[in-house]
């Protein structure tokens, strides 16, 4: 093989392990936290009308409600000792006892906070799980069916 073509081959190469990692996203790499997410019993607490269907706004409509019990001062921003600290005030049936437990990894709080100013604002809190809804809505139809619920997030 000519040196052009090793370099050329070397170079598509690179291009695209470095699209690879743009494309993972570190605000995804959440560990348990989407496997804990993605379970029959909160798919059932996310769907508020019980048509077995979680849609945008209910989605929405639950994560705002987390948010609002994890910001214990009111400010519009969760910072560690929020995080860590209020996870025990989210009822058993809002959440379960394993996406409780994940949702308060310092660990995903990091992954929330884009700005890295050690807090995580309502906006950034959405961004994540908006980020995570659209890659269960495979139809892009606005609500997510048992099925893609339930199928485990693949990483690009």
């Amino acid at each position: 093989m000519s040196q052009s073509k090793k370099l050329t081959l070397a170079a598509i190469s690179l291009v695209a392990s470095i699209s690879t990692v743009a494309i993972a996203q570190p605000d995804l790499d959440t560990g348990g936290y989407e496997r804990e997410l993605q379970t029959k019993e909160m798919m059932e607490m996310l769907d508020a009308n019980g048509n077995s269907m979680v849609t945008k706004e209910e989605f929405n409509n639950y994560y705002n409600k987390v948010f609002d019990i994890l910001d214990k001062n009111k400010d519009g921003h969760l910072d560690e000792k929020e995080w860590i600290g209020a996870t025990k005030d989210i009822k058993p049936s809002l959440a379960t006892g394993g996406y409780v437990r994940e949702l308060g990894s310092v660990k995903l709080m990091g992954s929330m906070d884009i700005d890295k100013n050690n807090k995580v604002s309502r906006q950034e809190f959405m961004a994540l799980h908006a980020t995570i809804f659209n890659r269960m809505d495979l139809k892009n139809e606005g609500e997510i069916d048992p099925q893609n619920w339930l199928r485990k997030i693949t990483r690009n």
